[in-house]
């Protein structure tokens, strides 16, 4: 049980990743007060946990309307995991971050940066969501069992808090080369996963030992 909350934990870790957060969240809020960058990532936190949450809780209903089964979204589910793995890996997703907030930064006002980017795309992105879908299960067999499910993404969006919350002193403390090294291993670590959904979707889909 606690390796399947420890699995799903670091599941939805990496498809978030807090820590890519750190640099790009205090260059965002940069001249900002206490009380507006307060008010910024309490809002993005909030906005990013509706958004998961209701891909936990409704994602399997709209896929069966779709008439998809699990089995296949797994599949497509685990290939874009591996996108973004090998993105981290290879250092092009804090690039593309950056880009999608200073482009946001430009066009937007202070109010709305904690939707967009930081709450969708940076928090809440289509690999966040898929990672909820993914951990949904059809039915629970009791309350813990659905609490294992949903708490990893409650757990990771609360290290997102944090890290938004101690950006200025992390960005700083830790450096580019720490945070490169840490988004390499998990990147791993995401891809390890993400092949391990599709192997099961393949194996379900086509009834294999």
């Amino acid at each position: 049980m606690f390796d399947t909350f420890l699995e799903s934990t670091i599941l939805m870790f990496v498809a978030i990743d807090p820590i890519s957060l750190v640099p790009i969240f205090a260059g965002l809020t940069t001249g900002l007060t206490k009380d507006q960058v307060r008010s910024i990532y309490i809002r993005a936190s909030a906005v990013s946990l509706m958004v998961l949450s209701s891909f936990w809780l409704f994602g399997n209903a709209i896929l069966d309307v779709m008439n998809i089964s699990m089995d296949s979204f797994r599949i497509i589910g685990g290939l874009f995991l591996i996108v973004i793995a090998f993105q981290m890996v290879f250092e092009q997703r804090q690039v593309r971050r950056q880009n999608t907030a200073d482009t946001a930064i430009d066009d937007e006002t202070i109010k709305s940066i904690a939707i967009f980017p930081l709450s969708i795309p940076l928090i809440a992105g289509p690999g966040a969501m898929a990672t909820s879908l993914l951990l949904s299960k059809e039915s629970y067999v009791n309350l813990t069992d659905a609490a294992i499910s949903y708490l990893p993404i409650l757990v990771v969006i609360f290290m997102a808090t944090l890290a938004m919350w101690l950006s200025s002193k992390l960005a700083s403390k830790l450096g580019p080369t720490i945070i490169t090294v840490v988004q390499k291993i998990f990147g791993l670590l995401l891809g390890a996963l993400a092949i391990e959904f599709v192997i099961e979707g393949i194996r379900n889909s086509f009834n294999l030992v």
